[in-house]
C-alpha cells in the first residue's frame, strides 16, 4: 500500500462540538472549585476544629449516661474537663484588636434585609455557587444547538445537594458548630434550586431542538426517561416550597422519600453518564442512616403539661455527649404517632463530668409535679452514695402544630383518667371539676421515647466574652435556657491551677412572650440558674417581656424583672449590656399589648418607674448608653421567630461596624 501521507487537520473553528468529550471536563473542574472553597473554610476554623476536639470524640455516638459518677458538683470536677478540655488564654491587647477587627470585617456579613430570610454572607456564598454554576454550563458551550453541558451539570451539583442536606457528614462532625446541618440547610436549598434551573435549561433545549427539527420527543427511551425524570424533579421542587413544608411537612417529607430514589433511577435510564455521579450521594446519605442508627437511644420518659400550652419532656439518665444549645430528633410512642420525628431544643446542660456541668439537679424538677405523686424523678434524686443527680435531658415542647398539640392533650387527658379512677377509689361519683383537674395539674406522665442527636448548637464560645446578652422569643427560651445553665455553672466552678478563669462577668437574658403565665413554662429552672449566680462571681440579670396580664400568676424567681411590652429595641439592648447597663428599663414596643385593658395599671405604674430612673441619671433615655464607659466584648444569642432573629442580627452588625468586639449567633425557630 502506498503512504499517503500524514492525513489532514480539521481547524479547530471547523471541528465538530464533541460534547460527550468536552463536558464532563466542566463536571469535574466543577467539584474541585467548591471542594477547594469547602478545604478553604476548614482550614479558616481549624482553631476551633482542634479546641472542640475532645468535644466531637464524646458528642460523635450521641447521648451517653454516665454509671460510675451520676452527677459532678460544681467545684469536683476532673481539671481536664474544664472549658470541655480546652485552654482559655489571658486576653492580651493584641489579641483584642484582632478579634475587634475580624468582628468589625465580619459585621457586614451579619446584615439581613427583610424579607429574604437570608444574611448578606449567605447572599454571597449562594451569588458565588450560583456564579460557579453558569460559568461552568455557559464557557465554551454550545448550548443552543447541543445543551448537554447543562445536563452534566446537573449530575455534578447531586454530591453538594446532598452533603448540605445530611444531619451527619464530615463536615457536622468534624467542623464546628457553624457547619451545623441547621446552618448548611439554606445552601442546601439554594443549590436544588440551582440543579433545578439547570435541568430546566438542559430539558427545554432539547425539546426546542426536537420541535425545530421536528423530532418525535417521546417514544425513544432516552427522550422519555428524561422527560420522566425531569417530572420527578419538578415534584420534589415544589413540595419543598415553604408553604408546603409550613403547612403539610408529611406531604414534602414522604415526597423527598420516595421521589428522589425515582429520580436517580429514571435519570441513570436517561444517560449512562449518570451513575458515577449517582454514588457520592448515596454514600453520603447511607452514612448518615448508619450515624443515626448508632445515635438512636430508647429511653423512659416523663411529660409534664404545664399548661395547655407547654409540655415539659423530662429524660432522666441522660448525663453526657450533648451540650447546651444543641437539639435532638424525637419520637414519643403515644396515640399511634411513633413514627414523627420532631427537633426539639435541650433545656439543660450536661451533667457529667465530661464537658460542662449544670446549675440544675433532679430535685429541681419536684416543682412541676404534685407532692403526693410517685414520680421517678423524685424517687431518683439521690443515688445510693447521697450525691445529687442531674436532671438528664430536659425538652419543651410548644402546643402549635398539630404533633405538640396531641402531645399535650394526651399528657393532660392521662391525668384526666387518673383522676377520675382516684375519684373511683375514694367512692366519689361524676366526672373530675375543672378546678379539680387544675389542682393536680402538673404532674408527671410515664411515656417511651425514641431520639438520634445531638444535632447543631451554640457557634461561639460565650465564656470567651466579658459580658453576654441572651435574646429569646417564645419557645426560643428552651435554646436560651440552656446556654445560660451552662454558662453560670462555668462561672461558679473555680478554675483548675494553670487555667484561667472564664472572661464572663455578666449576664443579662431578655424573654419576651405574650402571656405573664408563660414564666411559669421554666421558672424553677431559672429559680435554680439564678441561685447558682447568686453564690458565684457572675452577675445575672432576667427580663421577661409581656404583653398580656390576663395570668397573673405569682412567680417567685430571684433577679426576674417583668416589664410591660412587646419586644424591645436590641440595639439598644447589645450598647447597654456592652457599658454595662444591663437594660432593665429598656422599654419594649407597645403596639401588640392586650387590649382588654389587663396591662393598664401594670403599664402606668412601670411608666412612672421609668420616669423616676431617667431623673436618676440611670439611663441616657432613648439612647441606653452611658457614655464615657468602657465598652466591653458582647456575646449575643438570638433565639425565637425570625423577624426577631433579623432585628438581633442587625443590631450585632450595627454594634460590629464600629469596632467593638462582639460574637453572635442565632437559633430560628421556623420551618
Amino acid at each position: 500500500m502506498s503512504d499517503t501521507g500524514t492525513p489532514p487537520v480539521i481547524p479547530a473553528d471547523l471541528q465538530q462540538y464533541d460534547s460527550y468529550e468536552i463536558d464532563p471536563k466542566w463536571q469535574v473542574k466543577f467539584t474541585i472549585i467548591w471542594t477547594t472553597a469547602l478545604a478553604l473554610f476548614a482550614l479558616i476554623t481549624l482553631p476551633s476544629i482542634l479546641r472542640g476536639c475532645r468535644r466531637w470524640m464524646e458528642e460523635l455516638f450521641g447521648i451517653t449516661e454516665n454509671w460510675h459518677d451520676k452527677y459532678t458538683r460544681v467545684g469536683d470536677e476532673k481539671k481536664e474537663s474544664y472549658f470541655g478540655g480546652g485552654l482559655l488564654l489571658p486576653p492580651r491587647p493584641k489579641r483584642v484588636i484582632v478579634a475587634r477587627i475580624l468582628s468589625t470585617m465580619g459585621s457586614v456579613f451579619y446584615w439581613t434585609p427583610p424579607g429574604i430570610g437570608l444574611n448578606v454572607g449567605q447572599m454571597i456564598l449562594i451569588a458565588g455557587y450560583a456564579a460557579v454554576v453558569v460559568v461552568c454550563i455557559c464557557t465554551s458551550a454550545e448550548l443552543v444547538t447541543n445543551p448537554n453541558r447543562a445536563g452534566f451539570l446537573v449530575l455534578a451539583q447531586l454530591t453538594p445537594v446532598f452533603l448540605f442536606s445530611s444531619k451527619n457528614t464530615a463536615l457536622s462532625l468534624l467542623l464546628p458548630p457553624f457547619f451545623a446541618y441547621t446552618r448548611l440547610n439554606v445552601l442546601h436549598r439554594w443549590a436544588s434550586r440551582t440543579l433545578f434551573l439547570a435541568a430546566l435549561l438542559h430539558g427545554s433545549l432539547w425539546i426546542n431542538n426536537h420541535l425545530v427539527w421536528d423530532i418525535q420527543i417521546l417514544g425513544q427511551q432516552k427522550e422519555t426517561s428524561g422527560v420522566a425524570a425531569f417530572g420527578v424533579l419538578c415534584a420534589i421542587v415544589l413540595t419543598s416550597l415553604r408553604p408546603v413544608r409550613a403547612w403539610a411537612w408529611g406531604i414534602f417529607y414522604w415526597v423527598h422519600f420516595l421521589a428522589v430514589p425515582a429520580f436517580f433511577i429514571t435519570v441513570c435510564y436517561h444517560t449512562i453518564y449518570a451513575p458515577p455521579w449517582i454514588f457520592p450521594p448515596i454514600a453520603i446519605y447511607a452514612f448518615d442512616l448508619l450515624m443515626r442508627a448508632g445515635r438512636f437511644r430508647l429511653k423512659d420518659a416523663r411529660l409534664v403539661p404545664v399548661d395547655d400550652e407547654m409540655t415539659i419532656i423530662h429524660i432522666p439518665d441522660c448525663d453526657g455527649g450533648f451540650q447546651a444549645g444543641q437539639h435532638l430528633r424525637l419520637r414519643v410512642f403515644f396515640g399511634g404517632r411513633m413514627f414523627e420525628s420532631h427537633p426539639l431544643s435541650i433545656i439543660s446542660a450536661p451533667s457529667s463530668s465530661s464537658g460542662s456541668t449544670t446549675c440544675l439537679t433532679a430535685a429541681d424538677m419536684d416543682a412541676y409535679y404534685r407532692s403526693d405523686c410517685n414520680s421517678l424523678i423524685i424517687q431518683a434524686s439521690a443515688n445510693e452514695s447521697g450525691t445529687v443527680q442531674g436532671p438528664g435531658i430536659l425538652l419543651g415542647a410548644r402546643a402549635v402544630g398539630d404533633w405538640t398539640k396531641a402531645l399535650n392533650k394526651h399528657a393532660r387527658d392521662w391525668i384526666r383518667e387518673s383522676v377520675i379512677v382516684n375519684d373511683k377509689d375514694e367512692n366519689v361519683t361524676g366526672a373530675p371539676s375543672m378546678t379539680k383537674v387544675r389542682k393536680v395539674m402538673p404532674m408527671s406522665v410515664p411515656v417511651h421515647v425514641l431520639f438520634d442527636g445531638p444535632y447543631g448548637g451554640c457557634s461561639i464560645d460565650l465564656w470567651t466574652f466579658d459580658r453576654v446578652l441572651l435574646v429569646a422569643g417564645g419557645s426560643g427560651a428552651t435554646f436560651a435556657i440552656g446556654c445560660m445553665d451552662a454558662l453560670v455553672a462555668l462561672c461558679a466552678r473555680p478554675p483548675p491551677p494553670g487555667l484561667h478563669a472564664p472572661r464572663t462577668r455578666k449576664i443579662h437574658f431578655v424573654w419576651c412572650m405574650r402571656s405573664f403565665g408563660y414564666l411559669n413554662w421554666f421558672a424553677p429552672l431559672l429559680r435554680a440558674i439564678a441561685r447558682t449566680a447568686a453564690a458565684a462571681s457572675v452577675r445575672l440579670t432576667m427580663t421577661a417581656y409581656v404583653t398580656c396580664m390576663c395570668s397573673p400568676e405569682e412567680v417567685d424567681v430571684p433577679g426576674l424583672v417583668v416589664r410591660i411590652g412587646g419586644r424591645p429595641d436590641v440595639s439598644r439592648l447589645v450598647r447597654g449590656v456592652a457599658v454595662g447597663h444591663i437594660g432593665t428599663t429598656t422599654r419594649g414596643s407597645e403596639e401588640d399589648l392586650c387590649t382588654c385593658g389587663c396591662v393598664d395599671e401594670a403599664l402606668k405604674a412601670q411608666e412612672e418607674d421609668e420616669d423616676e430612673e431617667s431623673l436618676a441619671g440611670d439611663v441616657e433615655k432613648g439612647k441606653g448608653v452611658v457614655r464615657g464607659q468602657k465598652q466591653e466584648s458582647v456575646g449575643v444569642c438570638a433565639s425565637g421567630p425570625e423577624t426577631m432573629i433579623r432585628e438581633a442580627t442587625n443590631a450585632v452588625a450595627g454594634y460590629a461596624v464600629e469596632g467593638r468586639e462582639v460574637g453572635f449567633h442565632a437559633e430560628v425557630f421556623a420551618m
